[in-house]
């Protein structure tokens, strides 16, 4: 196994993806965060597939770019704040709830993330 993936990570075509993806740090990031919200607001149906994708992506992506927790907390804010507004026009409603497990989900994904920043001595 440890073979496989000395192979995969001295890869050209792993390395072109990977300078390429850290060239455009913030556009990918966007594309997350958009990708987050269109999922909300405009997709219909709950997908445990979709939510965990893209939380793994972003995972990868701290690992990758060095993302502080504190832009994962900025996008608990954000994601709390969509939850908060939607709330008050729709009330309980599927994207409200939506809004809510992303919410939760991040958070924790943000504790865990200054847990490993900072752990305690």
């Amino acid at each position: 196994m440890k073979k496989i993936l000395a192979k995969v990570s001295t890869s050209k075509k792993l390395k072109k993806i990977e300078s390429f993806l850290k060239k455009n740090r913030n556009t990918v990031l966007a594309l997350v965060t958009i990708s987050i919200f269109v999922d909300i607001f405009f997709v219909k149906t709950n997908s445990d597939v979709v939510i965990f994708g893209i939380l793994l992506l972003y995972g990868i992506f701290i690992k990758m770019f060095q993302i502080k927790s504190r832009r994962t907390f900025l996008l608990c804010l954000a994601l709390l704040t969509a939850m908060f507004i939607n709330f008050l026009f729709t009330g309980s409603s599927i994207p409200t709830e939506k809004a809510a497990v992303w919410f939760i989900l991040f958070m924790a994904l943000g504790i865990f993330q200054q847990w490993r920043e900072n752990p305690a001595r």
